[in-house]
């Protein structure tokens, strides 16, 4: 992983992180994990992400907190607050529990960058899901990378 200039806006616990995984029924890859202690809910002045020759800024990434003390700027952008919103719109399976994709990373324009746990629960790819063109059941998902360190990896600065 590259040295990355971002500052961490929240504290996470692995307790909290677990209880992501119980409440999703999902198992977070290590790599993500790693990452989330180290910069939950960083918001970097400009990450550029290059998929498929397309190069999409990425203004936060997702934050995981128990806090219902959290601000209510940062709570916004906080992982199941998110989910509560879109998750309708994230399968096609009406009578999933738990996730296929789960949000970690928002993008300009109102996508989000997702792990993918439909096809790999163990190592999930990063998929961008396009918010214009998804309806409630009908998601549409753009394949960015292959997993989580694939995309920290590409990640670039501006």
């Amino acid at each position: 992983m590259k040295d990355l200039s971002l500052e961490k806006k929240v504290s996470v616990t692995h307790d909290e992180l677990d209880s992501l995984e119980m409440f999703f029924n999902i198992k977070l890859p290590i790599s993500y994990r790693e990452f989330i202690l180290k910069f939950n809910g960083a918001s970097p002045d400009e990450v550029i992400i290059k998929v498929n020759s397309e190069e999409r800024v990425l203004e936060r990434f997702l934050i995981v907190s128990e806090d219902e003390n959290l601000d209510s700027c940062l709570m916004q952008y906080e992982i199941k607050v998110v989910m509560a919103q879109i998750e309708e719109r994230l399968t096609d399976n009406e009578d999933l529990i738990g996730a296929e994709a789960l949000p970690f990373a928002y993008l300009f324009g109102g996508d989000f960058l997702c792990l993918d746990f439909k096809e790999d629960a163990i190592n999930p790819k990063v998929v961008i899901w396009d918010h214009n063109e998804s309806e409630e059941l009908s998601p549409v998902f753009y394949k960015a990378f292959n997993n989580f360190q694939e995309f920290l990896d590409a990640m670039s600065f501006g």
